[in-house]
């Protein structure tokens, strides 16, 4: 059998290659990205449904970069199936020299997805802000600079790896002429660049969140949201953490594995992330105890009508945006909207950056 498999390598002392049923992480590694993906999907799919039919407003950027996301994040899960496919999660020396080339080459257009997928999320982030922080100044230069930030070094990241090897087919198949910059630059580069920026997208909203005009409930619930965030922050750190085993050691099939757990975590966490911004909306609109708070305060306008006699609605539409009861106040003996919140720019779509 090893005659007519050979491995990558010999295994180590104490080890024996195993061709036909070997340790791997494969089964494992599937398994996340159906999960990720599924989340992901009811997310995008709860956000776009939030956007057109509960909030009643046409997509903007913030959602055509979240939907490209949710593509690049399908693509990059059925290139990394392929990779494990072709034995990637494997140990070195229980991979056929067949498979490596075939493994490694859908690994690495795998990584030139990721390298798009990574700024789309943290784009779709950044538009969302500007869509309710816009008419703050301060804040509008902050998400402009971020958004020129991660573009331009996220492309220029994207072009960099890509060309990284010459031939380009050199970085997956070191078989024959070719040459590469030294591997741990570019890996650590990127890992650096994506956790910094994950940590800006994650903490530029929370001081204005604190100073926006909604009840202490909401708020709080805002920054629950925004605090899911730190999930993805984590794995980022903790993937740059794993680079150097990546380069490291000569087991690299095995270790590739265990780096693409996190970087499938990162990503989908994020995308996730990004689509919980609206879950509020969907909740209050769908969740049960939403139903049983309106019959409470009707309960309530009926019971104060007979000391005064007020005319209470339901619901009202200023400037071509819903609100709800909790948006108004009584002013002598008259309901009267108060000024709309931050939060109620859902509907405004973003203005050209």
């Amino acid at each position: 059998m090893a005659t007519q498999w050979p491995g990558v390598i010999s295994p180590p002392a104490g080890e024996q290659a195993n061709f036909i049923n070997p340790v791997n992480h494969m089964s494992g590694n599937i398994a996340l990205h159906t999960v990720c993906l599924t989340l992901a999907t009811c997310g995008v799919t709860m956000r776009l449904f939030t956007r057109v039919k509960i909030l009643k407003c046409k997509l903007g950027a913030d959602d055509y970069f979240c939907v490209l996301a949710w593509c690049l994040t399908v693509v990059f899960s059925g290139l990394m199936f392929e990779s494990y496919h072709y034995g990637i999660g494997r140990h070195m020396w229980d991979e056929p020299m067949a498979w490596l080339v075939p493994a490694l080459k859908y690994f690495t257009i795998a990584q030139y997805i990721y390298l798009l997928l990574t700024p789309a999320v943290k784009l779709s982030f950044l538009l969302f802000y500007y869509r309710i922080f816009a008419p703050d100044r301060r804040m509008r230069y902050l998400i402009i600079g971020g958004i020129i930030f991660v573009s331009v070094t996220h492309i220029g990241l994207f072009f960099v790896t890509i060309f990284e090897c010459t031939p380009v087919s050199h970085a997956w198949n070191q078989f024959g002429k070719g040459k590469c910059f030294p591997p741990s630059i570019l890996p650590y580069l990127s890992g650096a660049l994506s956790s910094s920026t994950d940590l800006y997208v994650l903490l530029l909203p929370i001081r204005s969140c604190l100073g926006l005009n909604m009840t202490l409930r909401r708020r709080l619930r805002l920054l629950a949201v925004f605090s899911v965030g730190i999930l993805a922050c984590v794995t980022s750190l903790i993937r740059l953490g794993k680079t150097h085993v990546l380069y490291d050691s000569a087991d690299k099939t095995w270790n590739i594995s265990d780096i693409a757990i996190w970087a499938v975590l990162e990503c989908n966490v994020g995308l996730l992330c990004s689509c919980l911004l609206l879950l509020p909306r969907f909740i209050e609109r769908y969740y049960p105890r939403g139903v049983a708070s309106y019959f409470s305060r009707l309960w309530s306008s009926n019971h104060r009508s007979k000391e005064s006699p007020v005319e209470y609605v339901s619901s009202t539409v200023q400037n071509g945006v819903w609100q709800s009861p909790q948006q108004w106040e009584r002013i002598s003996g008259k309901d009267v909207p108060i000024e709309m919140s931050s939060t109620d720019r859902l509907c405004k779509a973003p203005e050209a950056v």
